[in-house]
């Protein structure tokens, strides 16, 4: 294992999460609408990785990982979910997010995945933006975390957590990396905008 990231605890609303591409001040941002008409339980696009949980609401752990082997398990516990790919399309810094509240926060306890504790903390990992990837995403807890949650509201207790995930990133290939936007002066821009630079500018 090349690197893991810390654990952190997303806010799962509607059923789903995003592992997202932090944008970089100078790039042009990517719109990403996930097909929720389609029935994967991973959806990728543009600067993002959309994960599909088992619950509609309820605190999800996640850890994010680069790995040089292929397909390789964080450990027993985990099943995998997913084989997708992911192409960077800014400088390659990936984060979890919850579903409507921004970046994950510090989990409450650590991870165990690939024979060690990913302590709580930051949970962001940075990827080669020059690499393609192969992303597998592995899950714990989905076989039975409604059961787990309707036991605890019954007794009216509160689990830390009812699913964990693993988003583990492996370089399969190389690309161009992506580059900002040459720097438009304010001139160029008005031209742009009004066929001719304003009096004030010219």
């Amino acid at each position: 294992m090349s690197e893991i990231s810390h654990a952190g605890a997303v806010s799962v609303e509607y059923g789903h999460f995003p592992v997202g591409e932090l944008w970089e001040p100078g790039f042009e941002r990517k719109e990403s609408k996930p097909d929720f008409g389609s029935d994967k339980p991973v959806i990728v696009g543009p600067g993002q990785i959309v994960i599909r949980t088992s619950m509609q609401e309820h605190t999800a752990l996640v850890v994010l990982a680069l790995s040089h082997r292929q397909g390789e398990a964080p450990g027993p516990p985990w099943t995998l979910l997913a084989a997708e790919h992911y192409r960077p399309v800014y400088t390659g810094r990936m984060a979890p997010f919850d579903t409507m509240n921004g970046p994950a926060k510090p989990a409450e306890a650590p991870i165990g995945a690939f024979g060690r504790l990913s302590e709580p903390g930051d949970a962001s990992l940075a990827l080669d933006p020059s690499r393609i990837y192969d992303v597998h995403v592995w899950a714990q807890g989905r076989a039975d975390s409604r059961d787990r949650f309707e036991a605890d509201s019954k007794q009216d207790a509160n689990s830390n957590w009812y699913e964990a995930y693993a988003v583990v990133f492996a370089p399969s290939g190389k690309q161009t990396p992506p580059a900002p936007a040459p720097r438009v002066s304010r001139r160029e821009q008005l031209t742009a905008r009004h066929g001719k630079p304003p009096l004030g500018v010219r």
